[in-house]
């Protein structure tokens, strides 16, 4: 089954309202402190009325109706919210449909809500700061698990991920040292950024840490991208044309 791995960042979340960023005089806080404050900040954020996730909506909603057979989606998000996670449980499905053999989002650096209890297995991801090392990332079975899926696969479309930050740019270098040997070293990465000159030093960054994956991006914001019918994922016949019923 192929399979294209959608890879969130802070772009997505902006595209939904959440714009939240921790102020910069909480960055003198330990570690703990600054995460607990993180986490009470998002939570009161993800509450506000201003906040629309009509964009994961929306995506949802066009991937359920226009993945044709022999096609599914994951997804991974660096952001610490959760609210693309809520949107897939809105959809209450009791049974895995084709297009979507998973419903839960990996949270690549944590996140400010635990997993349900019937999730345990899948031991949350340890809660990282943009500041952090790479160093500082220990072993999760969540991380574990998405590094795993990535390895494998040669579809990715990146939301809003600048991979700026320490911790972001130690998942390339993981990447970097399998490229030769793993389907990941040979990907198509379609990058969704308005900001064309971020999306062209992305490109880059990607580019360098697998230089025989193919990188492209469009320069349009993310829910404008959704509402024009994903154009470049139709091209490569991953997504069936909007007008297919």
């Amino acid at each position: 089954m192929n399979c294209v791995v959608w890879m969130l960042g802070r772009g997505a979340s902006i595209a939904c309202n959440l714009a939240w960023d921790v102020p910069r005089h909480w960055l003198d806080c330990d570690h703990d402190a600054l995460e607990g404050k993180i986490k009470a900040a998002l939570q009161v954020e993800m509450a506000q009325p201003t906040v629309n996730t009509l964009p994961y909506k929306r995506l949802l909603a066009e991937l359920a109706k226009r993945t044709p057979p022999g096609w599914q989606h994951r997804f991974l998000t660096t952001n610490w919210d959760t609210l693309l996670q809520r949107e897939m449980d809105a959809l209450r499905l009791t049974t895995a449909p084709d297009w979507l053999p998973e419903t839960h989002v990996f949270h690549l650096n944590g996140a400010v809500e635990a997993l349900r209890e019937s999730d345990g297995v899948r031991r949350r991801s340890p809660f990282l700061l943009e500041t952090d090392a790479a160093s500082h990332r220990s072993s999760s079975v969540e991380f574990n698990q998405a590094l795993q899926f990535i390895v494998w696969r040669k579809v990715f479309v990146v939301v809003g991920i600048s991979f700026s930050c320490p911790t972001d740019r130690g998942l390339l270098a993981v990447l970097h040292s399998v490229e030769d040997n793993l389907p990941v070293g040979f990907a198509w990465w379609l990058l969704v950024n308005q900001d064309r000159e971020s999306a062209e030093a992305v490109a880059a960054l990607i580019g360098a840490a697998l230089p025989k994956a193919v990188v492209t991006y469009v320069a349009t914001p993310f829910e404008r991208w959704v509402a024009d019918g994903m154009p470049e994922l139709v091209a490569a016949k991953i997504l069936q044309p909007a007008s297919v019923p």
